[in-house]
């Protein structure tokens, strides 16, 4: 990647700061190892995740173009100021025969009229709407015959500046400098579009994060159901062989061990697949992560964060890239009524001229003498108005762009309350999963009672082998949800984060660009 589009200096800071989620705790009942199996294992943190991601991710690759074109579109506006030269040399040559008129002596002889002329110029537009000209011109003409053959060559030079400055239409803004301020902010707007794909880019990468290590634990908690599924068993056909409990009683607990075994196999896969959006996310080749595992070393915090709302909203009304870019563009409908407004105007040009003249008889050197000193000047000064009859398009685009500035007003009003209705709803997830997880865990460790408590009872006959192996089932889908919630908290706080726009800040990631 050509280290001129941009860099991203947190990348060489090492992304100091990983803000909450790297301070939380896990419950003890949820740690585990996830059972796959390979060779390449990495260790990763959530800030390693997130800096592998902006170096190899292919959306940032892709997306880093579009500043460094802008920046050349930006560049290109100047095109018009660029200076245009031109050169001409011209040679005649007319031989003329002679001739004898009827009914007299007089006789013509043959003669030759010859001449060479070449000039220059140089014309160019000014930020001030000036169109400047440097005009020069040498030339020789002589005539010869077969009377006169001396050498009456007649040597002539000239050279000029024309100004051109318009006074009403085109003076203080002209297309070409509209479009250069255009140009100015579609580049700062790239600039910020690009800043909001690297946010939603990274909120990605913690999304797939969270969610692998929901996965993995997943896995631990259909490993502990199948564990208790099988001494379940165990202890079952124990008790058929012993004559407490009948035959039926195993094929329960059998059916059981096959339900738990069928769950893992599911949640072995949606961990895959969990691994795989991940790896999508950090790699550019994914050939070379498809047979590397995961050691996530972060853990799901439950750490309770309680966001003011306030804070929230100032956040994301002042640090959201897409609102800023809307901001950007109410610039350019600013600039687009301005031109348009000139537009209405008359064309009144003042026009100016000065130059010197020089001439010489057979000698070539004699004009340029002339013109250097300045023994024949010449000079002119005018103006020139131009009065469209009509002006039906320049009226009616103007009163166009006052109306789209109106209604990009009103959009840029409607985005900032879409972004606060964002940041709300972000922050109500937020403490509805704070929620759940005490009510999951809850929920589990009342699980876990029960399920103790219904293995007594079937010690003693006062429960059956299908009621205990309900309550297992209970104890896993609570496990489950528990995971699921601790998951949801620490997704729905990056989202906040994101919907703030404060994703970058969190990381301590500035784009920097080149």
């Amino acid at each position: 990647m050509n280290k001129n589009l941009l860099s991203v200096t947190a990348l060489l800071c090492a992304l100091a700061v990983a803000s909450a989620q790297e301070n939380g705790k896990t419950d003890p009942t949820l740690q585990g190892t996830t059972t796959a199996t390979t060779e390449n294992i990495r260790s990763l943190s959530l800030t390693d995740c997130v800096q592998i991601g902006l170096e190899h991710n292919l959306d940032i690759k892709i997306n880093r173009f579009q500043p460094m074109l802008s920046k050349y579109d930006y560049s290109m506006a100047f095109g018009a100021y660029d200076p245009t030269l031109t050169v001409g040399y011209t040679h005649s040559d007319s031989k003329n025969p002679g001739s004898t008129e009827t009914g007299t002596t007089y006789i013509t002889t043959n003669s030759e009229i010859y001449g060479d002329n070449a000039n220059a110029g140089l014309n160019f537009l000014t930020p001030l709407g000036s169109t400047v000209g440097f005009q020069g011109s040498y030339s020789r003409s002589g005539y010869s015959s077969g009377v006169y053959n001396r050498d009456n060559s007649q040597f002539n030079g000239s050279g000029r500046i024309s100004i051109t400055q318009p006074l009403l239409k085109n003076a203080w803004i002209d297309s070409t400098r509209m479009n250069i301020k255009v140009s100015r902010n579609t580049l700062h707007s790239s600039e910020l579009t690009y800043q909001y794909n690297l946010m939603t880019t990274i909120n990605q990468i913690e999304i797939a994060y969270y969610n692998l290590i929901g996965a993995r634990e997943d896995i631990t908690a259909g490993e502990q159901n199948l564990s208790l599924s099988e001494e379940f068993l165990k202890e079952t056909l124990k008790k058929v062989e012993l004559g407490s409990l009948i035959e039926l009683d195993s094929k329960d607990a059998e059916s059981q061990v096959a339900s738990s075994k069928s769950a893992l196999i599911a949640l072995k896969q949606s961990y895959k697949t969990a691994a795989n959006n991940l790896r999508k996310l950090l790699s550019d080749d994914f050939s070379q992560w498809q047979d590397t595992d995961f050691d996530l070393t972060d853990e799901l915090s439950s750490i309770a964060t309680l966001p003011s709302r306030a804070d929230s909203w100032y956040k994301g009304l002042t640090l959201r890239p897409d609102l800023l870019q809307m901001k950007v563009d109410l610039e350019n409908r600013d600039i687009s009524i301005k031109y348009s407004f000139n537009q209405l105007f008359p064309q009144l040009d003042v026009i100016g001229t000065y130059g010197h003249a020089g001439a010489g008889w057979a000698d070539g050197e004699e004009p340029f003498r002339q013109v250097g000193e300045g023994t024949y000047p010449n000079y002119s000064i005018g103006g020139q108005l131009s009065v469209p009859i009509g002006t039906i398009t320049a009226r009616n685009t103007y009163k166009r762009r006052k109306a789209e500035k109106e209604q990009s007003i009103l959009q840029l009003k409607q985005k900032e309350q879409n972004v606060m209705v964002e940041i709300d709803n972000a922050i109500n997830s937020v403490n509805s999963s704070l929620e759940a997880i005490t009510s999951t865990r809850e929920a589990r460790q009342y699980a876990e009672q029960a399920y103790e408590a219904g293995k007594i009872r079937l010690e003693h006959g006062k429960a059956t082998s299908f009621e205990v192996l309900q309550l297992q089932t209970t104890l896993f889908q609570n496990r489950l949800s528990e995971i699921k919630a601790l998951v949801n908290y620490n997704i729905n706080l990056a989202n906040l984060r994101y919907t703030e726009g404060a994703t970058l800040e969190n990381y301590n990631i500035e784009v920097v660009y080149e």
